[in-house]
């Protein structure tokens, strides 16, 4: 417990610090208006799968470092980060590409009023120039965490909210430029959070001759196309869901949004928990020892679940006097308010999901864990969520009873996954 805990207390800190990013511009917006809002809450999930996508890379990373590590091979560790780096950056200059060509029509797919197309398209555009930066920054960090640094994620986050939010302020307010001037707030943040890591890395990272580069880049797409696809389709079906709070009305997206948020913070603190599972359960796994690696995954479970049930408590007690700090809209505040009992409990299973997940990406089968969130996306969260909460009625209710469907099949999947590659053996 105690080592899950020293990898997890940084990583916390960092988790909820970059959150502040998210709520920073989510407040901001809120008070100056609710176009300005709804038109963030449209565009914002079109952004973060983009970041997920090239997330998924910095996860093979991760992986491959720390058995790497945990095997006593410093000159493999060089290897992974260097192509890791170059090859994240490059998807992220292709990725930010695509997502600067589409946003206008995506949005306008997604249900956009006239009236919130041109921000979100706009947010968008500025912020697809971001991504390339965030690439790299998440490859960094990855390798830092498989050597056991996370520290690194929190210091970067700390840089990233020093220079977001004053520059927010400015952009938005004193320059009038509303939701352009957030992304472009988060854009300068995000330059600066990834010279920091460039930097910091040199000084932590190994700096000995590297191995095969061949051996090295099979095996990071081996591990890094299944995480990306996985954490790409999952985004995307978060934003065809805010597209189904769209279709509801205006107010049911800006309300949404704002719960969306309130869960984005209980989700944090629990996966900067689950983080060191796959860290220490990779370091065992590249000793060559896979029973004490299940060993760790069942601690983090145990830790997953304390975690849990704090901040969850705190939303359910204080979400709505901290629904009315957010936004002065009483019939938005009222909207987010009657989805919050549903939208914390969706995030119960996903404790023994997590630590699943976890151990499957130490073992290298990120395979197992894109089966499992993809069908359970197109089986269960998306057509649920629809049937529910539009034609159904049900409203923002309706999209989380179908996060709660998704969630517990999701922990049955992978605990059978797990079970059944401890049984045959971890490669």
């Amino acid at each position: 417990m105690r080592r899950l805990w020293a990898l997890a207390v940084p990583l916390l800190v960092a988790g909820l610090t970059q959150i502040i990013v998210n709520l920073v511009d989510t407040v901001l917006l809120a008070r100056l208006s609710t176009r300005s809002l709804s038109a963030f809450a449209l565009a914002a999930p079109l952004y973060l799968v983009a970041l997920v996508v090239v997330r998924g890379w910095a996860t093979a990373v991760q992986v491959k470092v720390a058995r790497a590590h945990g095997a006593g091979a410093p000159g493999e560790v060089v290897q992974v980060v260097r192509l890791g780096l170059v090859t994240s950056a490059g998807a992220g200059l292709a990725i930010g590409a695509v997502l600067y060509g589409v946003a206008e029509p995506v949005l306008t797919a997604l249900g956009a009023t006239a009236e919130i197309i041109e921000p979100g398209v706009s947010y968008l555009r500025v912020l697809a120039f971001a991504v390339p930066f965030a690439a790299a920054s998440f490859t960094l960090q990855g390798a830092c965490a498989g050597i056991g640094i996370t520290r690194a994620a929190m210091y970067h986050a700390l840089l990233v909210n020093v220079v977001n939010l004053p520059l927010g302020l400015l952009l938005i307010f004193s320059f009038g430029l509303g939701v352009t001037g957030a992304a472009l707030a988060t854009l300068a943040a995000t330059v600066a959070g990834t010279a920091f890591l460039l930097a910091y890395s040199r000084t932590r990272l190994p700096s000995v001759a590297p191995v095969d580069t061949g051996a090295v880049v099979r095996g990071l797409w081996a591990i890094g196309w299944p995480e990306m696809s996985a954490m790409g389709v999952g985004y995307v079906n978060e934003a065809l869901i805010a597209g189904f709070a769209a279709r509801i009305g205006t107010p049911e997206l800006g309300a949404y949004r704002i719960v969306d948020n309130l869960l984005l913070v209980v989700f944090t603190v629990m996966g900067s928990v689950a983080a060191p599972i796959s860290i220490l359960a990779g370091h065992e796994l590249g000793a060559g020892d896979p029973a004490r690696a299940e060993r760790w995954r069942r601690t983090g479970q145990r830790l997953l679940l304390a975690v849990y049930a704090v901040p969850a408590v705190l939303a359910l007690t204080l979400g709505r006097p901290l629904l009315s700090l957010v936004t002065e809209d009483a019939t938005i505040a009222d909207l987010a308010w009657q989805a919050v009992p549903l939208a914390v409990l969706s995030l119960a299973p996903m404790v023994p999901a997590m630590s699943y997940g976890c151990l499957l990406r130490a073992m290298g089968d990120t395979r197992s864990v894109m089966i499992g969130n993809v069908a359970g996306d197109y089986l269960v969260l998306v057509p649920l969520a629809w049937f529910l909460a539009v034609p159904g009625g049900w409203g923002l209710p309706g999209i989380y009873v179908a996060w709660v469907a998704f969630t517990v099949v999701l922990a049955i999947f992978l605990g059978a996954r797990v079970r059944v590659r401890l049984r045959v053996g971890v490669g």
